[in-house]
């Protein structure tokens, strides 16, 4: 029923920890697709696991968003899950959508939280997607993804293909464009599960969290371009950039993030953003750790 597609870059060692806890599924419903995308150390997957798994080497560095791509092209089942290699699926979360698929065969994308687990600071925290899904309008996403990113959803292949999977234009922000595009389609049928079927894993000042965010920007002008064309929709994806460019520089505990997270105010007259711009000041870490209650 499922393809989970997983793309890794000289990340070899945690290919065999994914495969192992996706051996924890209570139903094995499904095949893994790893797609190592030109990594220094070529992944190899010599051990049996009780379902199926394809390596796919790209024959160059592709990126993210076209490995997935061509996981997607390459996956023999309906639907797609993706899984970032270090972070995991809680072990129900195949039988829960298959059950879901089955009593609702019009559907064509789901989406559920995830417990975001901040690995330095030692808290993790439940992300709040919207529940009721006429909410999942693109005035709204555009003000903030309350959908979710690639390991928080399950696509069919066929709205995957008819969209034209991830942009491979941008060099940021692929995940968020891409539900850009799939809520913008007229076959668009999501459900919702309550539950946080994925654990996702995050670490401040990591070296793949750059504070050059030049791609970011240039990001944002694209998805500008594609998607903005009214001024509640200009007013909605502006306070939405703020928050968007402040998320690199919060990650690597830099104060620069206050200067946002103030203009977020100024836009919103929300004094919760005066604390969190304050806060920032003293101490990103504090501010981190606010992420718990809010």
């Amino acid at each position: 029923m499922f393809s989970i597609i997983v793309p890794s870059y000289n990340r070899k060692d945690e290919i065999p920890l994914l495969l192992e806890s996706l051996t924890h599924q209570t139903v094995y419903n499904f095949e893994v697709i790893i797609v190592d995308d030109y990594s220094i150390q070529p992944v190899e997957v010599k051990e049996l696991y009780p379902f199926p798994v394809n390596v796919i080497r790209n024959a160059r560095n592709l990126g993210a968003a076209e490995s997935r791509n061509v996981g997607a092209k390459n996956a023999k089942n309906q639907w797609l899950l993706f899984l970032d290699d270090d972070d995991r699926f809680l072990p129900q979360k195949c039988e829960l959508l298959a059950n879901t698929i089955n009593k609702n065969n019009a559907i064509n994308f789901i989406y559920h939280p995830a417990e975001c687990v901040m690995v330095n600071e030692g808290f993790s925290y439940i992300t709040k997607p919207y529940e009721n899904v006429i909410d999942i309008t693109l005035d709204n996403i555009l003000k903030a993804n309350k959908v979710g990113g690639m390991p928080m959803i399950a696509i069919t292949k066929e709205l995957f293909n008819k969209v034209g999977g991830l942009s491979t234009d941008l060099l940021s922000l692929e995940d968020y464009d891409f539900i850009l595009k799939v809520i913008s389609d007229e076959s668009f049928i999501p459900t919702y599960i309550s539950l946080p079927l994925t654990k996702c894993t995050f670490h401040t000042k990591r070296n793949s969290v750059s504070t050059n965010i030049s791609n970011t920007e240039k990001a944002i002008d694209m998805i500008k371009v594609k998607y903005v064309k009214t001024e509640e929709q200009q007013k909605n994806f502006a306070f939405n950039q703020l928050y968007i460019l402040s998320y690199p520089y919060i990650m690597n505990l830099s104060r620069q993030a206050a200067k946002y997270y103030w203009e977020m105010f100024k836009q919103s007259h929300s004094l919760k953003y005066v604390v969190i711009a304050i806060i920032t000041l003293i101490s990103p870490k504090l501010a981190i750790n606010m992420k718990r209650f809010v």
